[in-house]
């Protein structure tokens, strides 16, 4: 009786994770990329506050 090598049982399970690996970081790549744009619809950076100090003119001639 002769080993047929095109009809392993192998080969369907090695097709199938095949199929799912990809998956994985396809999924995580659109979760980074979903969390990039939630936290840029969120406003991103805040105008940041004045840091000068009004001085009076009185002061100014000293």
């Amino acid at each position: 009786m002769k080993n047929n090598r095109n009809s392993s049982s192998f080969e369907g399970s090695s097709r199938r994770r095949g199929t799912n690996l990809p998956i994985i970081p396809i999924a995580l790549v659109v979760l980074v990329v979903l969390l990039l744009v939630f936290l840029w619809s969120r406003g991103g950076e805040q105008p940041q506050q004045p840091v000068e100090k009004i001085i009076p003119a009185e002061q100014l001639g000293k």
